[in-house]
């Protein structure tokens, strides 16, 4: 049996965030939306310092290469659909699926 990590990261500027507690709600918000819909672990890279400027990590396990290409590939829609919103504009999204010894 085969064990699978895909892992993504999005690049996105948040034009609007005029605080960095706007830019945590921001974040904060695209990060629960991502674990709940799509059972991904994820976090805030940073910039720390910028309001304007966020990079999202996400990390998920799967017994195969195309359950996880599917779930990135939804996650990826996700965030566009969200984008659609206008707080945030993705910058870049690359993902990578592997299989793990």
């Amino acid at each position: 049996m085969s064990l699978w990590i895909g892992v993504a990261r999005c690049s996105m500027r948040l034009p609007y965030a005029g605080s960095l507690k706007d830019r945590r709600h921001i974040v904060r918000s695209l990060i629960e939306g991502a674990h709940s819909r799509f059972n991904v672990s994820s976090s805030d890279l940073g910039p720390k310092d910028i309001w304007q400027q966020a990079c999202l990590g996400f990390a998920a396990v799967g017994s195969s290469h195309a359950e996880l290409e599917e779930r990135l590939e939804n996650l990826k829609k996700f965030l566009y659909q969200r984008e659609s919103c206008g707080e945030f504009e993705v910058v870049d999204f690359v993902r990578e699926v592997f299989s793990y010894a």
